[in-house]
């Protein structure tokens, strides 16, 4: 007779499962993120259990759930700003939390600074001689979902500022929420009065996309543009994309250990680790 492996685990007062909650699951940053989790979690022989989330009542209605049910030994939130009520629930259930890409102070968490990653791809470009910058980005206006692409694009424009360079609304392509960027708009920014000489995209995905469009009008990459994105997921290498590597999986696997050392030592002090961003110079750019 071999015991199911709840039975196991519950007599242990473990389930042996963690649960993701995130609200972009098809994005390819995340699925890198996910390899991370996964291969650490596997590794001690947790299970998974994914939660996609679209809307805040969702959101609201799984964390109800997770915390009610009591089947997870621990919940991993990637790229999510809980508000306070939602905090409070999970403070009152004890139950063992970290989140990547948003720091909190009741709970631990793996951060990077995406502020500085704009700041830092906009230094990169302007030392090799960009003048006439241009931003690609995809906003969202959930509350609960991490503004990353803004703070991106508050640090690239910050460091522009400083050297007196002001970008005008016709260099800035944001999309709004649930509607994706055309090559139509992306063609319009590259050829406005402005004469973009750079853009900086804050995915790798939609900086392929621009590189595209670029050839398609007859641009040379990067004689004519220097193109950077963000991420470094693997693609990037492949079409030879200079991009801001923020370390996807390695984020993912430090996330996962960091939740199984609370499950270790509940008492311990709460601790926000800071992933360091770095350029990986390629061809684009």
């Amino acid at each position: 007779f071999i015991p199911k492996a709840e039975a196991v685990a519950k007599a242990r007062q473990r389930y042996k499962r963690i649960a993701v909650v995130a609200p972009f699951f098809t994005e390819p940053s995340f699925m890198e993120r996910l390899k991370g989790i996964s291969s650490v979690l596997g590794s001690e022989h947790y299970e998974l259990v994914l939660y996609a989330v679209d809307s805040y009542e969702e959101l609201v209605g799984y964390i109800d759930l997770i915390v009610s049910t009591k089947q997870v030994d621990g919940l991993i939130c990637l790229s999510l700003h809980l508000d306070e009520a939602i905090s409070l629930k999970l403070k009152k259930a004890r139950l063992p939390v970290c989140f990547v890409e948003q720091k909190h102070a009741h709970f631990d968490s793996v951060c990077i600074d995406n502020h500085e990653g704009g700041w830092l791809c906009a230094k990169y470009l302007y030392d090799r001689g960009c003048r006439v910058p241009a931003f690609v980005g995809e906003s969202n206006s959930q509350s609960f979902v991490t503004h990353a692409s803004q703070q991106r694009l508050d640090g690239f424009l910050s460091f522009f500022l400083e050297e007196g360079i002001e970008m005008q609304e016709q260099q800035i392509c944001m999309g709004l929420s649930g509607k994706e960027i055309s090559d139509g708009d992306l063609k319009a920014l590259l050829t406005n009065v402005h004469q973009v000489d750079c853009v900086f995209a804050t995915s790798d995905i939609l900086a392929v996309r621009v590189i595209k469009c670029a050839m398609e009008l007859g641009m040379h990459i990067p004689d004519d543009l220097a193109v950077v994105g963000f991420d470094d997921i693997q693609m990037a290498e492949y079409v030879n994309l200079t991009t801001i590597d923020q370390s996807l999986v390695d984020s993912g696997s430090l996330a996962a250990q960091m939740l199984l050392q609370r499950l270790r030592n509940p008492e311990m002090p709460i601790h926000a680790s800071v992933i360091p961003l770095k350029l990986a110079q390629r061809g684009s750019a």
